[in-house]
């Protein structure tokens, strides 16, 4: 994958390169959790656990199936 950071000007338009191209590996493993996690009011806390429970049960099972 290659990445390259610019800026761009609103009023004109003209795009200017903040930092050179690079190119970059994707990671081996992929994230688990790809959104940040809910506040911690009861409401959004209400089965946080149980569903994190079930999503390492499922990141070991295919884990296991892979080996």
């Amino acid at each position: 994958m290659t990445i390259a950071v610019y800026r761009i000007d609103p009023r004109t338009g003209v795009r200017t390169q903040v930092r050179p191209l690079r190119t970059v590996e994707p990671p081996d493993v992929p994230e688990l959790f790809g959104r940040f996690p809910p506040c911690a009011c009861p409401r959004c806390r209400a089965g946080t656990d149980a569903r994190l429970r079930a999503q390492v049960a499922e990141v070991n099972r295919r884990s296991r199936e892979a080996l």
